[in-house]
């Protein structure tokens, strides 16, 4: 257990100075900080868009026309109350 702590703190310190030297320059300071920013755009971008490369976004209220994504929910909610009966039902017998 003690061995485990040691092992961790040490890589923490060693990733930890690694960065300090590594972003001490400015120029790759920012470098650093353009190629997180493009690699947040994507992978954000890439979870919006739909198949027909629409921008979508869904959050909070469903739309109640929307009949692909209330047949979704629907359908996980009957999922949960199915194994439900099914666990009563071994538990009976």
């Amino acid at each position: 257990m003690n061995m485990k702590r040691t092992l961790v703190a040490s890589v923490v310190a060693g990733v930890a100075s690694a960065t300090t030297i590594l972003l001490k320059d400015e120029e790759r300071r920012e470098k650093a900080k353009r190629q997180l920013k493009q690699m947040y755009t994507k992978v954000t971008k890439q979870r919006a868009e739909n198949q027909n490369g629409q921008t979508e976004i869904k959050a909070g209220h469903p739309d109640p026309y929307d009949v692909d994504d209330n047949k979704m929910v629907n359908e996980g909610a009957l999922y949960s109350v199915q194994r439900y009966n099914e666990k009563q039902q071994q538990n009976q017998y």
